[in-house]
C-alpha cells in the first residue's frame, strides 16, 4: 500500500520515468525486437518505472500542474530514450554493416534471409554475425549493462534535462564514423582474402584465356570465404567485446552532452 500510495503522489514523475524507459525498449538492441510481445515491453517498462521512481531526483524546477505541460516533458522523455537506445544501435548495426560488405565480396549478396527480429531481408553473413554479435552481449550481460545505464542517466540526465545542442550532433557524427572504421576492421580479413582470390583468378585468366572466370571464380570466392570466416570466428568473441565497451563509453559521453546547452 505504501507503494501504491507513493506512487500516486508521484504520478507525474512516474508517467516522465515510464516515458524515458519506453523510448529505450522502443530503439535498443534486444529491448527491441518484434518477437518480444508488445505486452511483455509494456509490463517490463512498467515494472522499472516502478523500481526506479523512488531513485530518481526531481528537480524543483519541474512544473507538472498542466496537462499540455506535461504531455510535451512526456515527449521529451520519451526521445531521450529513443536516442539513448538509438546509440547502442549504431553499434550493433556496424556488425550489419560488416556483414553486407562481406556478402557483397564473397557473392551472398544475391540471396537474403528474413530476419526475424524486425522482419527485414537482410544478406546471410550479415544475419549471421548480428547473431553472434547478440549472443556475445547476452554473455558478457551487456542487457544488464544497458539497464544499469538506463538507471545512471538519471543522475546525468534529470528529468525534463533534454537540451539539443551542437554538440549532440558531433558526437552522433563521430559514432558514425566508429561504427564505419569498426564495419571494416571486422570485415578486413575476409576483403583481404577475396582480394588475393581475385588477383589470383586475374593472373589465371591471362595465362589460360579458354578458362571461363566467372563459373570458376564464384565458387571460389565463396570457399575463400567461408574458410576464412570459420578462422577467424574466435577472433571475432574478442572483437565484439571491444565494440561493446566502445558501445558503452561512447553512451556516456553522450549522455553528458545531452543537458548540456
Amino acid at each position: 500500500m505504501e507503494v501504491m500510495n507513493y506512487l500516486l503522489d508521484y504520478l507525474g514523475v512516474f508517467l516522465l520515468v515510464f516515458a524515458r524507459i519506453l523510448g529505450i525498449f522502443v530503439t535498443a538492441p534486444i529491448f527491441n525486437y518484434n518477437n518480444i510481445p508488445l505486452y511483455g515491453k509494456m509490463g517490463f517498462s512498467l515494472f522499472l518505472a516502478v523500481i526506479l521512481v523512488p531513485m530518481v531526483n526531481i528537480p524543483e524546477a519541474l512544473e507538472l500542474s498542466h496537462f499540455y505541460i506535461m504531455l510535451f516533458i512526456s515527449a521529451k522523455e520519451l526521445m531521450t530514450g529513443m536516442m539513448i537506445g538509438f546509440i547502442c544501435y549504431l553499434f550493433l548495426s556496424s556488425v550489419y554493416l560488416a556483414g553486407h560488405i562481406i556478402d557483397m565480396e564473397i557473392g551472398f549478396s544475391i540471396a537474403s534471409v528474413i530476419n526475424p527480429q524486425d522482419d527485414t531481408e537482410i544478406p546471410i553473413m550479415a544475419n549471421v554475425l548480428y547473431f553472434m554479435a547478440t549472443l556475445m552481449l547476452l554473455i558478457t550481460n551487456g542487457h544488464h549493462t544497458l539497464i544499469r545505464g538506463l538507471v545512471q542517466s538519471f543522475n546525468m540526465i534529470p528529468l525534463n534535462g533534454l537540451n539539443m545542442n551542437i554538440f549532440m550532433i558531433d558526437k552522433i557524427i563521430s559514432i558514425l564514423i566508429t561504427t564505419f572504421i569498426i564495419s571494416f576492421k571486422i570485415a578486413a580479413p575476409i576483403l583481404a582474402a577475396i582480394f588475393i582470390t581475385n588477383v589470383l583468378l586475374g593472373i589465371l585468366a591471362r595465362t589460360m584465356p579458354q578458362m571461363n572466370v566467372f563459373v570458376v571464380g564464384m565458387p571460389l570466392k565463396i570457399s575463400v570465404g567461408l574458410i576464412v570466416m570459420v578462422m577467424i570466428i574466435p577472433l571475432y568473441a574478442g572483437f565484439f567485446e571491444y565494440v561493446f565497451d566502445s558501445m558503452f563509453e561512447n553512451l556516456k559521453d553522450f549522455l553528458s552532452l545531452i543537458n548540456r546547452g
